[in-house]
């Protein structure tokens, strides 16, 4: 018989909390950096005067559509941008100040 310490789980609810508020930021930031980079790549495809990497027609614009924005998901976590570190010290900062 194996006999291990017993260390009884302590719910902090700040921790928790602020736990919470930081997967909430990263998520957050996550997807407004998908949306900037999915309208960076809808100027740059406007750029290419009608031309399109999958065709024309409705099948070419939804296939293009969805590449768009999967690729501007993968862009997004490929590059920091520094927002989500940006506002995280900006939040520390004003928790200081009050």
């Amino acid at each position: 018989m194996e006999i291990t310490p017993h260390t009884p789980h302590f719910s902090n609810p700040v921790v928790e909390e602020k736990q919470q508020a930081l997967a909430n930021l990263k998520q957050a930031v996550e997807g407004f950096e998908t949306l900037l980079a999915h309208q960076l790549l809808e100027s740059m495809q406007k750029d290419l005067e009608g031309s399109s990497l999958f065709g024309g027609g409705v099948e070419g614009n939804t296939i293009g559509a969805m590449a768009q924005w999967e690729l501007a998901g993968k862009l997004a976590q490929g590059f920091d941008l520094g927002l989500e570190r940006q506002l995280k010290a900006h939040i520390e900062s004003r928790k200081e100040n009050t």
